[in-house]
């Protein structure tokens, strides 16, 4: 049998097109055109609407009018005789036959819903709930030996999340603008590294401060360019320990050939800054120098040398990075380029007491 189709009056002279998806021919009345239809009514036996069958070609040819059915029926069937409508007119169209619509207010001719079953069909399954809680309780996870490694993964997780955050604060004047959304991620992944290399301290107890700190050199803060990738000119930076100063040298260059150009650069400027960090106790000395503005232009710079002064025979790490910050000069003020894809800053030194 083809599949039926559901025809319910609206504002005159449109209608909703609503197509079945089961239905019986148990209370099928014939039509004027020989066609089969069925009344639906609704909640109070109002008829709402008819069902109708299309052709074999899936188009429906007339849109049945509201009117009285006087012919003989087989004795299952009924006329449902009502006043006629004059604003049903033709209508002629192909149907899609994926989209499937339901109306769950349908009712058949004996006032059972039409999708009962269908819509029960449809409900999501509720899952039972079980009687006894999944996962682990906080004090459990703080006292059972079970989760003795657990504990140790979690002290360790968060010295290096701590020793990230340290780094990122330290430096936050240089790298405002030469950062990326997961720089605390990379850190903190570097950090977590460094844990584990600490030779002294049982595992759970291990520290960044014991740590190979020299995994931190070369780590670019903005992931997209490194110092290199921007500055294409050599600055040796050298420490001096006992006196603690951290120098940069910046030979002479030409801008245009040197420096990596951002769109709507007019000047740049070369930043440096060194720390000496205790991680244990997240205590630190900082110094930053930086050049003045420089024009991007095919002049040669002057040379010049960026010195930070740290205190002397400091115990502690120090460690020193580099950028560059790009400017665009309008009426004599200067505004800084937030470019992600050429501000860099990149750590070059890590010096740690042997």
């Amino acid at each position: 049998m083809a599949t039926p189709w559901l025809i319910v009056p609206r504002k005159r002279p449109s209608f909703v097109i609503i197509k079945l998806i089961t239905m019986t021919n148990t209370y099928n009345i014939a039509g004027t055109d020989g066609n089969l239809m069925v009344p639906v009514l609704n909640e109070t036996g109002s008829l709402m609407a008819y069902l109708l069958y299309p052709d074999p070609t899936g188009i429906l040819q007339e849109l049945y009018s509201c009117m009285a059915i006087s012919r003989q029926y087989p004795g299952h069937c009924q006329a449902i005789p009502r006043q006629s409508d004059t604003n049903a007119g033709t209508w002629a169209g192909t149907f899609n036959k994926a989209a499937s619509f339901l109306h769950n207010k349908a009712f058949g001719y004996t006032g059972e819903p039409i999708f009962q079953s269908f819509i029960h069909s449809l409900k999501p399954k509720k899952m039972a709930k079980s009687t006894t809680t999944s996962g682990s309780s906080a004090d459990r996870i703080k006292n059972d030996p079970a989760f003795e490694r657990t504990r140790e993964n979690m002290a360790e997780f968060g010295r290096a999340g701590k020793a990230a955050k340290l780094l990122r604060s330290i430096f936050r004047d240089v790298t405002i603008n030469a950062k990326d959304r997961v720089t605390q991620a990379r850190l903190a992944k570097v950090t977590s590294r460094i844990i584990t290399t600490d030779p002294v301290n049982e595992r759970g107890a291990r520290t960044v401060n014991n740590g190979d700190l020299q995994q931190l050199h070369n780590f670019h803060f903005n992931a997209r360019a490194g110092i290199s990738d921007s500055l294409f000119v050599r600055c040796p930076v050298n420490f001096n320990r006992v006196s603690g100063e951290v120098t940069v040298d910046i030979p002479v260059f030409v801008p245009r050939n040197m420096v990596q150009q951002a769109r709507g650069t007019t000047h740049f400027r070369i930043v440096a800054a060194a720390a000496a960090i205790n991680f244990d106790t997240e205590r630190y000395e900082y110094a930053m120098q930086g050049t003045p503005e420089l024009p991007f232009t095919t002049d040669p710079t002057q040379a010049t040398t960026l010195t930070l002064p740290l205190p002397a025979n400091s115990p502690d790490t120090v460690v020193a990075v580099l950028g560059i910050e790009y400017y665009q000069r309008v009426n004599s003020r200067s505004y800084a380029l937030k470019s992600g894809e050429h501000n860099a800053t990149s750590i070059v030194l890590v010096d740690k007491v042997a």
